[in-house]
């Protein structure tokens, strides 16, 4: 992997790593409608920057599974790492 593929994708991890920590502080019932405008806005800048498709859907997808995975491992272990040790 190049160097800018592995910091795009660190970035892409810390964004999901904060959208999941803000949307886990949530009441349950806020979340959908939470997960919904987060949704939105990624779709919303990648059409801005030119990514469309199976490429948009793809990153949408990636990013949408990580911020869920991050408030369910937050919610059962109080830390997005998933657990307390």
């Amino acid at each position: 992997m190049s160097d800018d593929t592995v910091k795009t994708a660190e970035r892409c991890w810390a964004m999901a790593q904060r959208v999941g920590a803000q949307i886990a502080e949530l009441p349950i019932q806020a979340r959908e409608a939470a997960f919904a405008g987060v949704e939105r806005c990624f779709r919303e800048a990648g059409r801005q920057l030119g990514v469309t498709g199976p490429q948009l859907e793809g990153v949408v997808d990636i990013q949408m599974r990580a911020i869920r995975q991050i408030v369910t491992d937050t919610d059962v272990g109080g830390r997005p790492q998933g657990g307390r040790a």
